[in-house]
């Protein structure tokens, strides 16, 4: 007999999420059902797939709510235009041709921006008074009082997507992983005890949200917004888990949580490094080119411009290649033509994802590995990303950002060198550091303290504590971290 349903969901599909993939894989392991929906881009794929052993992924493209629903509006163009507003400022250096140019194209955003603000200041009025009236009348739906309809309404298309679903899969618990899906989750719990049952409710937050840079905001009513979904809800958590100790600080504190959340590293399981080719194989180059490898989130915020501009710090021999999910990505076009601005063009290379089965071994082709998340922001100064581990779990020694904890535990462990955040020179100057020696840097006993596995007793025992479910004790291979079609009947 089957342990507690567990359905575990977030704001985005599941295929590049490795974190609820391994709490899925877990809790099987463990002897509880999960079941994971992977919510898909509006026209993306549906239905029924399978994870690793025989894990459900239910695919469900998101539905936006009828139009009369919902308040009307430019919100989305408003924010893409804030955002690439402050990419632009963020380019103006100094008096040179490149910063001219960005500062011409910050104009004309500016220009775009006040003129969306315009067009929506009659219907955001209007919204305001209703907001108003309703609070007069009694109302005190935190995600109405906040105007998270108005400022964040893709909150509520994921209500709209995913809340019948969710009551109709029976969960015993409910398992969401990013602010935006908790009024879903809100909604599904109200409909679940309305029937006489007792889900359970967890939240596992990725990251510091409130602390996220402004660059990572977009517009400031939508980020309060965001803010407000996670303010909302996770007090009524049963259990809750963040993903460094810091964050777990900050959420007890700003929250005033009873209980301070359980904190899980975002590590990978540890595994055999196996595939059929390499990021050196993909990008074309021999054995004996010095390569620097990115993997992760192409960004401005992220810090790719850094990498990008610090090949011409970089040994002449020297090579980057980016692993760019997806491939194409839309912004290749304009990083190549800033890789060819600074003359580095041929130099840098673009090549696709692999498997999370495969990813380990394709890593490992390269020789250091960097991560460019710039410090100074008090969520990225508190972070430690997944990507982190990969790299030390494919071998790899690191040169990283001064992003406070990542920094501290690269250096504290001896697996590499920091560079000042934003600095092109500094980064180039760090990685030429690991690359005269790889090999004198601690990475593969680092590597086996740090796995996913390690971590699977406490994740298990928090789960007991919160349903009383006393399952089995994981002594089995990981098992596959792919997502397949499901055997047709």
């Amino acid at each position: 007999m089957a342990g507690p349903r567990v359905v575990l969901f977030r704001h985005a599909p599941v295929d590049i999420d490795s974190r609820v993939k391994k709490f899925a894989t877990t809790l099987q392991r463990g002897g509880y059902e999960p079941i994971i929906i992977s919510l898909e881009k509006p026209d993306g794929s549906a239905g029924e797939y399978v994870l690793g052993g025989g894990i459900r992924v239910i695919r469900v493209p998101l539905r936006p709510r009828p139009a009369e629903q919902g308040p009307a509006g430019n919100l989305e163009a408003r924010r893409a235009a804030h955002r690439r507003r402050a990419v632009l400022r963020s380019r103006v250096r100094g008096l040179n041709a490149g910063s001219a140019k960005a500062a011409a194209r910050w104009l004309v955003e500016t220009g775009r921006v006040a003129a969306l603000k315009g067009r929506s200041v009659a219907s955001d009025l209007a919204y305001r008074v209703d907001v108003e009236r309703r609070r007069r009348a009694g109302l005190k739906d935190p995600f109405v009082i906040d105007g998270v309809e108005r400022n964040l309404p893709v909150v509520y298309d994921i209500a709209h997507t995913l809340t019948a679903l969710l009551v109709d899969l029976q969960p015993d618990v409910l398992h969401a992983h990013h602010p935006q899906v908790l009024l879903a989750a809100r909604e599904a719990l109200t409909r679940l005890r309305a029937q006489g049952r007792d889900p359970k409710f967890f939240y596992d937050a990725r990251e510091n949200f409130a602390g996220l840079p402004p660059l990572e905001q977009g517009l400031v009513a939508a980020h309060e917004a965001l803010i407000a979904c996670e303010r909302a809800m996770i007090g009524h958590a049963d259990a809750t888990s963040t993903v460094s100790e810091p964050i777990a600080d900050v959420l007890r504190d700003t929250y005033q949580l009873r209980t301070r959340p359980s904190v899980f590293l975002n590590m990978p399981p540890l595994t055999a490094a196996e595939g059929p080719t390499t990021v050196r194989e993909a990008a074309g180059l021999g054995p004996d080119v010095p390569l620097v490898v990115y993997s992760g989130t192409m960004s401005w915020a992220r810090g790719i411009e850094t990498i990008i501009e610090g090949i011409a710090h970089l040994p002449a021999e020297a090579h980057l290649v980016v692993v760019s999910v997806p491939l194409p990505h839309p912004m290749i076009p304009k990083l190549e033509a800033f890789a060819a601005e600074q003359g580095v063009a041929d130099r840098l290379h673009f090549v696709g994802p692999v498997g999370q089965n495969e990813l380990l071994h394709y890593l490992s082709g390269a020789d250091v590995a960097v991560h460019p998340l710039p410090g100074g922001s008090p969520n990225h100064d508190a972070a430690m990303p997944n990507k982190l581990f990969e790299y030390l779990h494919a071998g790899l020694p690191l040169v990283v950002s001064d992003a406070k904890l990542m920094a501290e535990f690269v250096t504290g462990n001896g697996v590499g060198e920091v560079f000042v955040s934003n600095d092109a020179r500094s980064f180039g100057e760090a990685a030429a550091r690991v690359l005269t020696d790889p090999s004198r840097y601690a990475v593969r006993g680092v590597a086996e303290r740090y796995s996913w596995q390690g971590q699977e007793t406490a994740i298990l025992e928090l789960y007991g504590a919160m349903t009383g479910f006393t399952g089995a004790t994981p002594d089995r291979e990981f098992g596959s971290l792919e997502v397949r079609e499901a055997a047709a009947g």
